[in-house]
């Protein structure tokens, strides 16, 4: 609806039920309504989805504004009564007036997101204390005894009675069911705050681009209302692999950051064609003197270039981490003896750690194997979930298809199935058996496996029962 028909005083406005809302127009400041209808509207679907039921549009109008505008705003814009809905009047006034409002408001104002979940959340609090239909019921039980008085003179004749009831209701059955609501609005700001901002740091230390791309599911709004226990394990999955990232990359031998650097800056033992223009540091002498000819010279110098027919230095090769983590569902729940730390947290920490430190290639598998970037992991580490297999076959041939004796093959894994027979002979005969490691935390992988047998032949085989075994064998992973 345009700002024309739901502006107020006009008969749209009335009909929409806006007219029973606790506050004046002032509550709008200087913006029209329909700047607000979509928040609104969120609101109200999203206390649906809580409740299973469709509060008043003016019950998520008034939740809303009531967070979003500044207190000084909200405070003063409350209507002094509200024939209308005057019970509904009432629970607001207790709502503004409770001393917790003011610290949840400096929370909330300004910011939609925040305020569509202290609204959700307060309105689906209230209500499932103190019954959506039961306010219904006395607030026409009450209109019904006004009109009563008006048509007989102000002589309500016995009705006096039942509305003293009602109002006693609202103040000690509603007033119990606001402060519980207005308490629990608080905690579940406060708390989705923290761990909104915890995750978005945490997320960007990763690699991942920050920002609200990844709460669209895992992270949002919903999931923390409707599912908080699955919001607070993908914060606390996500906290964790910044953790242990940071601890890799702290604990990972500056031996090797060397061998690095050498391998980029020096170390260089022969000549080779060019086939990057990464290597245009390199190039031999003798063709950078071809571009010192003239126009003719660097006319040739450039064609060299744009074909790759330049000969270049050719650096010292040294060890390269290529690291494969499983992302099965079950690498989500948490080391036996460590029951508060998840198993992908530790592995992708170490990952992102080498990718970071030591330029290592890295990968996720199950049934499939691909290269991923940081924001992949991230998105990764907030999705994961228990479904579907594992399956090392991909893994091996990835591992033959780069197939560089000069690299390190780390995989770690809780559960793989064998090998396939035609996959393991080819894998036998590269001899890269010999340069791939196996980190298997628990429950571990079955020795009886003939591909974990290969990989025992060369000692590449560490079964892991805890943290801190996996951070000796992750180092010891690349530096024998």
């Amino acid at each position: 609806m345009s700002s024309f028909f739901l502006r107020p005083d006009t008969e749209a406005f009335f009909r929409s039920g806006l007219a029973k809302s606790a506050f004046r127009n002032s509550i709008y400041s200087d913006m029209p309504i329909d700047y607000y209808l979509p928040q609104i509207h969120s609101t109200r679907t999203l206390t649906k989805e809580l409740i299973n039921v469709f509060v008043r549009l003016y019950h998520a109008h008034d939740a809303y504004l009531a967070f979003y505008q500044p207190y000084q705003l909200v405070y003063s814009s409350l209507k002094k009564s509200n024939k209308a809905a005057p019970l509904w009047h009432r629970i607001m006034t207790m709502a503004v007036s409770n001393p917790k409002f003011l610290d949840l408001n400096q929370l909330t104002r300004q910011s939609s997101e925040l305020s569509i979940v202290a609204a959700a959340k307060f309105l689906s609090r209230f209500f499932s204390q103190f019954g959506f239909r039961q306010l219904d019921d006395l607030q026409e039980k009450l209109q019904s005894q006004n009109q009563r008085g008006t048509l007989q003179g102000g002589q309500l004749q016995g009705g006096q009675a039942e509305k003293e009831a009602i109002q006693r209701i609202i103040e000690e059955e509603g007033g119990r069911a606001v402060e519980e609501a207005v308490k629990e609005t608080l905690k579940a700001v406060q708390e989705y705050e923290e761990a909104s901002s915890e995750a978005e740091e945490a997320a960007t230390a990763l690699g991942g681009s920050g920002g609200s791309w990844y709460t669209k599911e895992a992270l949002s709004v919903w999931t923390f209302l409707k599912n908080p226990d699955e919001f607070r394990k993908r914060v606390k999955i996500l906290r964790l692999a910044r953790d242990y990232f940071s601890k890799f990359m702290a604990i990972t031998p500056t031996s090797l950051v060397h061998q690095q650097l050498i391998s980029v800056y020096g170390g260089i033992n022969g000549v080779t064609r060019m086939v990057s223009e990464k290597q245009l540091p390199d190039i031999l002498l003798s063709e950078l003197a071809v571009a010192q000819l003239g126009d003719v010279g660097r006319a040739l110098f450039a064609v060299k270039v744009a074909q790759k027919q330049l000969m270049t230095y050719q650096r010292a090769a040294t060890t390269k981490p290529v690291v494969f983590v499983d992302k099965s569902g079950s690498m989500a729940s948490e080391f036996s003896y460590h029951a508060d730390v998840p198993k992908i947290s530790v592995a992708s920490g170490f990952a992102l750690a080498l990718h970071h430190k030591l330029n290592a290639n890295v990968y996720l598998f199950d049934t499939e194997c691909e290269p991923v970037t940081p924001a992949k992991i991230v998105k990764t580490l907030l999705t994961i979930k228990a479904d579907g297999g594992t399956d090392i076959d991909p893994v091996l041939e990835e591992i033959m298809r780069i197939g560089k004796e000069e690299h390190v093959y780390i995989i770690i894994s809780d559960g793989i199935t064998e090998a396939s027979e035609s996959v393991l002979r080819k894998f036998e005969a590269s001899g890269l058996a010999k340069r791939t490691k196996l980190i298997a935390v628990p429950p571990g992988l079955s020795a009886r496996f003939k591909w974990v047998e290969l990989l025992n032949t060369h000692k590449n085989v560490k079964a892991v029962k805890d943290v801190t075994e996996f951070e000796k064998s992750a180092v010891s992973a690349i530096t024998s």
